[in-house]
């Protein structure tokens, strides 16, 4: 029981020593972490899932888009 008082008494001490952190500071807020508003990860070329799944959606749509014919097949495309 005492191990586990220690314990919450060590993670409060850390929680307060962050928020004292961010209320103590001259902008006052809190620092941005989700990827797409985060410049650092920008100027590192990460961007967010979503900007990610959508850009390989739409490769992936534009390579179904296009359609070749194999040459085993014996098709002139140049009459159509």
């Amino acid at each position: 029981m005492v191990v586990f008082i220690l314990a919450l008494l060590l993670v409060t001490l850390a929680f307060l020593g962050l928020g004292l952190n961010i209320f103590f500071t001259r902008n006052r807020t809190f620092p941005e972490t989700e990827v797409g508003h985060n410049r650092h990860m920008k100027a590192l070329g990460i961007h967010c899932t979503k900007c990610e799944e959508m850009r390989k959606w739409k490769t992936m749509q534009e390579k179904q888009r296009t359609f070749i014919i194999p040459s085993e097949l014996g098709i002139d495309l140049s009459k159509f």
